[in-house]
């Protein structure tokens, strides 16, 4: 057995080129672990910067066809926009009625951001306000007394009698 394993040894000292005067066995094998654990992290780099590569060049292609697309939409709107200089006036329905269905008319138009509304607003706006109204009445009962209630809008305005 131990013959066995000095011959394989020498012969990978050989297919190697490695000088067996120089070189021990635990040298040999650290020297291979060394050098399987590092073309291990070598392709996995090498698969990290590829992967890296591909998504780079993914993004381009995305970012130019987005680029290409927005020249032909703008293209398409001026085109159908121009209404021909040469007063020909023929397909004038057609396009403005393609450009309604495919909503190139309405595309560049900004969403409206809401108007930020006063809290002092708000809370008026959402309780009703009460005051005293007599509305021509001079002389009134002891137990009844009449209050105007006005709402949150001009127009909702209305009279309840209650008791005091």
């Amino acid at each position: 057995m131990h013959s066995n394993m000095n011959t394989l040894f020498q012969n990978m000292l050989e297919y190697f080129a490695v000088d067996p005067q120089k070189t021990s066995v635990d040298e040999l094998f650290t020297d291979l672990s060394n050098f399987r654990a590092m073309f291990v992290q070598a392709v996995k780099e090498n698969g990290r910067r590829r992967e890296a590569e591909e998504k780079q060049r993914r993004a381009r292609a995305a970012k130019e066809k987005a680029e290409r697309e927005k020249q032909e939409r703008q293209q398409r709107k001026k085109r159908l926009l121009e209404v021909n200089a040469e007063k020909d006036e023929t397909g004038v329905m057609d396009s403005l009625l393609e450009a309604l269905q495919s909503g190139a008319a309405f595309r560049d138009r900004r969403k409206r951001a809401p108007r930020p509304r006063d809290e002092a607003t708000q809370m008026v706006s959402q309780r009703p306000v009460l005051k005293d109204c007599n509305h021509g009445k001079e002389k009134q009962t002891e137990n009844i007394s009449p209050v105007c209630v006005l709402g949150s809008s001009p127009h909702s305005s209305f009279v309840i009698n209650t008791a005091i």
